[in-house]
């Protein structure tokens, strides 16, 4: 994002919310794209999902599907019932090998990418900025589907 301030460009970083209920992942994740220089912020409980998606306005969601309570395709649901939300580009990061099954509804819902566990964390990262870009914006590829 680029926003001027009193004729200065200001750039703003990519901002990414990653859900996943082990925080081992999710912490992973989070360090490997702070370090690319993104703002990464997490939450591993389903049901403050939704708080953090509100308070934090990412430009990428990180979302696992099997977690208790509230699952992914729940947050999903709730994405979709908001406006502006249901515009963030949603890459599922799960163990659940039946998502391919779900792939067109998980489409629908906003999924632009699936990658299942165990991952390869380069290969994550490097799907991350196909999908919005570099983290200063360069490179954007907004909501790019796979």
């Amino acid at each position: 994002m680029l926003f001027r301030d009193e004729g200065a460009a200001v750039i703003m970083t990519k901002k990414i919310l990653i859900m996943d209920d082990d925080p081992t992942i999710a912490d992973l994740l989070a360090e490997a794209l702070a370090d690319e220089g993104y703002d990464a912020y997490r939450t591993t409980q389903s049901l403050r999902f939704y708080d953090a998606l509100r308070e934090h306005h990412p430009d990428l969601i990180l979302l696992d599907l099997m977690m208790p309570y509230l699952d992914g395709r729940d947050e999903l649901k709730l994405m979709a019932m908001s406006g502006s939300e249901r515009q963030i580009p949603v890459i599922v990061v799960t163990a659940f090998l039946g998502a391919s099954n779900e792939e067109q509804a998980l489409r629908e819902a906003g999924v632009v990418r699936i990658v299942y566990k165990p991952f390869d964390l380069e290969k994550l990262v490097g799907l991350v900025k196909e999908t919005i870009g570099e983290p200063d914006g360069s490179g954007a590829a907004e909501g790019k589907p796979a």
